[in-house]
């Protein structure tokens, strides 16, 4: 499939497994230079090599726990300068825990909101002036349908996901008028 995406480039997060390993793959296959952050180094760092390999792209493994701010800054400023420009972010990193309300602790909330959704919202922050002042970009928010569909069975996700599908149109008004393009994806 040709998707009119080569000699692009990308930052993903949650790059390193999973969701974002594969965004990651289908990427590089479409010709797209890609950066990708985890918190684990060796699972990522295997992860851009097998990639690379496979697919004869530039993948950049860059650590981080975008729990924290200045990691996900990091990612940002080090993807930026290790592909030249940013054209696509894939906001994929992060869970939150399921179950109902009177089994989920303060920690169980303060983990799905700090990397799903403030993970989001820290790389958006560092990524989006580079995006304006290069005169566009995408912004691809992995969101899970728990967020638009009631579901007392998984609040905690279904809370966190309404927050990114909120924090993605939001930002889409915001943005829009300097050619960046917003989609709320679910896996």
């Amino acid at each position: 499939m040709d998707l009119q995406l080569e000699g692009k480039t990308a930052l993903v997060t949650g790059g390193s497994e999973g969701i974002g390993r594969g965004i990651t793959l289908a990427l590089a296959k479409e010709g797209v230079d890609v950066a990708i952050c985890s918190r684990r180094k060796e699972p990522l760092e295997q992860a851009a090599a097998e990639i690379a390999k496979q697919t004869n792209r530039k993948i950049v493994a860059i650590p981080a726990d975008l729990r924290k701010d200045a990691d996900a800054r990091n990612f940002i400023e080090q993807g930026h300068k290790a592909l030249g420009r940013v054209d696509i972010m894939v906001n994929n990193a992060g869970s939150a825990a399921g179950g109902v309300i009177e089994h989920l602790t303060e920690d169980d909330w303060e983990k799905g909101l700090q990397l799903k959704f403030m993970g989001y919202g820290r790389c958006l922050r560092y990524v989006l002036p580079i995006m304006v002042k290069q005169g566009g970009g995408r912004v691809v928010n992995l969101i899970g349908n728990d967020g638009v569909k009631p579901s007392y069975w998984e609040i905690c996700p279904g809370a966190v996901n309404a927050a990114g599908q909120n924090l993605t149109m939001s930002l889409a008004g915001q943005y829009g008028k300097d050619g960046i393009r917003f989609c709320a994806g679910k896996p």
